[in-house]
């Protein structure tokens, strides 16, 4: 077993960080949580969140990457947008119908 270079806690499978190549823990495997040397190569390169789009901004955010949540540009997002697979969705429910009502009418005809 490895131990974390920054709290000397044992790890089965040590997270290796990429700006000073050290082995660490899952608690301390971010720069700023082990004190990293190349902590300012960390801090220009974007955090974008999961799911979230971003756009780059004048000033800083509270976490000083100077990207913030796009959360007003999915607000006017067009209308219209999602209508494609509404229609596609509509087609298939309208041919599953027609072949269900096909094996209906098809089974008094023959019998």
């Amino acid at each position: 077993m490895t131990r974390c270079d920054h709290c000397r806690n044992e790890v089965v499978l040590p997270f290796s960080c990429q700006y000073c190549g050290g082995k660490y823990c899952p608690d301390c495997r971010l720069p700023p949580n082990h004190t990293c040397v190349n902590i300012g190569l960390w801090n220009s390169k974007p955090r974008p969140a999961a799911g979230i789009a971003v756009k780059k901004t004048v000033g800083a955010t509270p976490a000083g990457s100077g990207y913030i949540a796009d959360l007003q540009g999915k607000a006017k997002k067009k209308v219209g947008a999602g209508t494609p697979y509404i229609k596609i969705m509509m087609a298939i429910i309208v041919l599953i119908l027609l072949g269900i009502a096909w094996l209906v009418f098809s089974r008094y005809h023959t019998g």
